[in-house]
């Protein structure tokens, strides 16, 4: 395991939310934060480790968000993310990102196919855990 994991955090947090600001510029999110500084980023946190527990924040403009989850890999903490839309829910057309300690990358091939392969689990994960929540409150 990872001997300093509160800098290790704290850095893929930096460089999430850079990678979250640079691509959703197109949508005007740089120009939301200004007038929404009390927004909140996702704090990384070792809870986050292993995809199954992996999280989603909502993009305010970009009709979708980002996916994400860490893994350890070679002793370092390494977050990936999926950014996706509602508009094209569960397609190949996503882009999957590695955000590492020295920044980002885009994956492909191979890589992404993997990746990609983990959030749909956890999107099935997700369906199932709503439509279990549903049938509770229908019963009560």
């Amino acid at each position: 395991m990872i001997k300093d994991n509160t800098s290790s955090l704290n850095k893929l947090e930096q460089n999430f939310r850079k990678l979250i600001i640079e691509r959703c510029k197109f949508c005007g999110f740089d120009k939301y934060l200004e007038e929404n500084p009390d927004f909140e980023f996702p704090k990384i946190t070792e809870d986050l480790l292993d995809w199954e527990n992996g999280e989603h924040i909502t993009i305010p403009g970009l009709f979708g968000g980002f996916d994400y989850f860490l893994e350890e890999v070679d002793d370092e903490l390494v977050l990936y993310t999926e950014q996706s839309s509602r508009m094209d829910h569960d397609s190949d057309s996503s882009s999957v990102f590695e955000v590492g300690m020295d920044g980002n990358r885009l994956l492909g091939g191979e890589e992404r196919r993997i990746v990609w392969e983990k959030f749909r689990q956890l999107d099935r994960k997700r369906l199932e855990e709503h439509k279990r929540k549903v049938m509770e409150r229908k019963k009560a």
